[in-house]
């Protein structure tokens, strides 16, 4: 087994809402997961994300999930499985009339890792997740300590954090062609392949908001707007914008490396044209991502993506004694 991972494999769920169970093999470029509302697609989506990134929360699914497996690429597996237990306690609520019991439902979780850990995939594979919703920011801690009053929702917080990203890429770009041009002996297309992610965005980026006449500012480091001659802050734009500009963002500074981005329902504030278009443009800034949406637009799967869609219903498995 090589510690290689380039992606997600296969998700087997066992007791989703206790009804049935799902086998789901993932292609390693692009997963659509659509389905009608309540069909668990969204549920499936989060809870793959909460297992394998830093920010886990596997409490979340408890009473949701009996158990869920997660192959790699690579052979490796990842087994989370839920104990749960009812404790009756008497009398713990009273009204006028009567005594009652109230049963409670804890669990408890334990996670198992066969061939890789946690911290040794999050050194090995980049895990992102976009969402979709521009809510109010709550005022935390570290949201106080901003010295930009621009920042106040949740799609703002995402693109303060993904400038600072690419203030980072930049830096490694420009090592990378330092080294190139002490070393190599083709230095001109050495260049050019570099520089090709980072060209390739800010082309794709004044295309789609060409028709309300905004550019990137070139002469800027972090992300800049030009306006005719006024100078438009990320912050200002539009949400479906924004959402654009998170989308593209988080795979370019993804640098290239084997990554999985979790997206869900980024229909909700993008332009059919944009639907139409955003998988390709995630796949050439990033060709080693792999894309996991759950989404209900038809206009996702317009441009050749047909293929690449997984209906719930079709990943039930009707006889649960699975190995």
């Amino acid at each position: 087994m090589t510690n290689k991972i380039n992606c997600i494999q296969k998700v087997e769920i066992s007791g989703l809402w206790n009804r049935f169970d799902i086998i789901w093999n993932l292609n390693s470029d692009v997963n659509i997961l659509a389905g009608v509302n309540g069909s668990g697609k969204t549920t499936i989506l989060n809870y793959v994300y909460e297992l394998i990134s830093a920010h886990k929360n596997p409490d979340l699914y408890a009473g949701i999930i009996k158990v869920i497996k997660l192959f790699f690429d690579n052979g490796s597996y990842w087994l989370c499985e839920y104990i749960s237990e009812n404790d009756t306690i008497k009398n713990i609520e009273k009204n006028t009339r009567n005594n009652y019991d109230i049963a409670l439902e804890t669990h408890e979780y334990s996670i198992k890792f066969f061939g890789i850990k946690l911290n040794e995939l999050n050194n090995l594979l980049n895990v992102d997740f976009i969402g979709t919703f521009d809510n109010s920011l709550k005022q935390s801690e570290a949201v106080k300590k901003l010295s930009d009053d621009n920042v106040n929702t949740e799609l703002d917080w995402e693109i303060y954090h993904l400038q600072k990203k690419y203030l980072d890429y930049q830096l490694n770009i420009s090592k990378r062609k330092d080294a190139v041009i002490d070393e190599s002996h083709n230095i001109k297309e050495e260049l050019k392949k570099i520089k090709y992610p980072q060209t390739r965005f800010l082309e794709i980026i004044d295309n789609l908001f060409s028709e309300t006449g905004k550019v990137i500012n070139k002469d800027k480091n972090q992300i800049e707007f030009l306006l005719g001659d006024k100078e438009i802050t990320p912050f200002q734009l539009s949400s479906g914008e924004k959402q654009l500009l998170i989308i593209l963002l988080t795979v370019l500074v993804q640098d290239n490396k084997p990554s999985i981005l979790f997206m869900d329902e980024p229909e909700i504030s993008l332009h059919i044209e944009w639907q139409k278009k955003i998988i390709q443009y995630i796949r050439e800034l990033n060709p080693n991502v792999q894309v996991i949406i759950a989404t209900h637009s038809p206009a996702l799967i317009m441009e050749g993506w047909q293929d690449k869609v997984f209906e719930v219903r079709d990943l039930i498995v009707e006889d649960n004694s699975k190995s």
